[in-house]
């Protein structure tokens, strides 16, 4: 499938879309976009519930993408299968290029190169995927990092637009969200993990102060 170019005024969509209620946001997409033009993508992780609640209620078609490092916690991947089920969202897992992700495992390069590592694990591999959609949705939240603190609700990176519908949202909306519904968190938050990725990486601590510890690391370059 080749790439369609589509000419959209990203300033007067975010005007429309920052009115909006989260819920409205997503269903709202779909009126401007085929659902087959839409990636969504989800770490399956502490704050993916959510997101991908809100996704199966905006449009039960879409389907939703999971980097598949090789490296994820066991409950993250029966997390990922729980969630799939509750949500009803058909699970599409993206696996790294064997020959590239057998160099991070040689070299442990999460530990000299973390950078690196997820660059061949996760950065390519989405890479391709990007490729073939119009819009790149995902559930950041503008609170996680310096990075995410100036992002939008829609931008444009090279030519593929990105679509980050609750990237206003408080950690108590949040929280309501996850107890008006009776989410099911993912089980590493009972012990102590408040952020969640590959298992050499991530550590307990309260929101991503986890990831990456003692690394100058606080993102694994896929939101950059």
């Amino acid at each position: 499938m080749t790439k369609t170019i589509i000419n959209v005024d990203i300033e007067a969509l975010n005007a429309e879309f920052e009115a909006l209620g989260f819920q409205e946001r997503i269903s709202r997409l779909y009126e401007y976009f085929p659902v087959d033009r839409v990636l969504f993508t989800s770490s399956f992780g502490t704050k993916s519930v959510v997101m991908l609640t809100l996704v199966s209620r905006g449009n039960a078609r879409q389907k939703v993408h999971m980097l598949n490092t090789g490296y994820h916690f066991p409950e993250t991947l029966a997390y990922k299968d729980t969630l799939s089920e509750i949500t009803g969202l058909e699970v599409v897992e993206i696996h790294p290029e064997k020959d590239r992700h057998e160099q991070t495992v040689a070299a442990e390069m999460w530990e000299s190169q973390p950078s690196r590592c997820c660059h061949y694990n996760k950065v390519l591999p989405l890479k391709a995927v990007k490729e073939e959609h119009t819009v790149w949705m995902s559930g950041v939240h503008s609170y996680q990092t310096m990075n995410r603190a100036a992002m939008r609700i829609f931008e444009e990176v090279e030519g593929l637009i990105h679509f980050h519908p609750l990237i206003d949202i408080t950690e108590g909306e949040f929280l309501f969200h996850l107890e008006k519904d009776k989410l099911p968190r993912h089980p590493l938050e009972a012990k102590g993990y408040g952020s969640i990725g590959c298992h050499h990486c991530t550590r307990p601590g309260q929101g991503r102060a986890g990831r990456w510890a003692g690394k100058d690391k606080d993102e694994c370059g896929l939101h950059v």
